[in-house]
């Protein structure tokens, strides 16, 4: 881990581990490497030029999600977003019908408790998009038939699967270990708030054997 300068973060975030919240501040320029990072991860994907991608998110997750927010700018798609909140469900199934985004990021179960609240179906409206869960939402939308793939906030740093089937995490920026299953995150590269050794909250184990999409990137298999 790098030790960081005297730098004042210009966002604060959030994350979660066992229940308890953490602040967690972050510069533009890291979360521009976060972005960057994940829009490798975007094109292993064939969406269209100009296509409109949705995100699922809350305002505290703007060190993770902000990061795939910003991914999509870079690559020149459209961005749209909705609250992960069961009672912005409902703009969830407008966004969709309306602009029909080639995918969806950050589906939770409570964006599925309050599309059931509201009487649509999550197997529809999902039907023929790339669609990224969060571990609380992926077994339900396999469940329906919905073609999931994982997206996972690990601690600080968001992970997401590729079109290989890869849950990438950016190794040039982050050091994830695996220590009696449970994973361990610190930074490698400068950041303004270093992460030296968090327990995240997550068992899994760090891939040893390239991702079939040819990316670099390490992948990790949460259990």
């Amino acid at each position: 881990m790098t030790t960081t300068n005297l730098r004042q973060p210009e966002f604060i975030g959030c994350y979660d581990v066992a229940g308890a919240r953490h602040f967690y501040g972050a510069t533009a320029q890291e979360i521009d490497r976060s972005a960057f990072a994940l829009s490798r991860v975007l094109r292993s994907f064939d969406f269209a030029p100009g296509s409109n991608i949705l995100t699922i998110s809350m305002v505290p997750e703007v060190i993770q999600y902000g990061a795939f927010e910003r991914a999509v700018q870079m690559l020149g798609f459209y961005g749209l977003n909705a609250d992960d909140s069961p009672f912005d469900a409902g703009r969830v199934e407008s966004i969709v019908r309306q602009f029909a985004p080639v995918a969806v990021c950050g589906v939770a179960k409570s964006t599925l408790d309050g599309l059931a609240m509201m009487g649509h179906d999550p197997a529809k409206i999902f039907a023929g998009r790339v669609v990224w869960a969060r571990p609380d939402a992926f077994d339900a939308l396999v469940a329906l038939g919905v073609a999931a793939r994982r997206v996972a906030s690990i601690g600080p740093m968001l992970a997401l699967e590729c079109a290989s089937g890869g849950l990438h995490y950016d190794n040039r920026e982050w050091t994830l270990e695996a220590e009696d299953g449970a994973l361990i995150l610190s930074n490698r590269m400068n950041r303004v708030e270093p992460v030296d050794r968090l327990a995240v909250g997550y068992q899994g184990a760090i891939g040893t054997h390239a991702c079939a999409c040819g990316m670099r990137e390490q992948v990790v298999k949460l259990a």
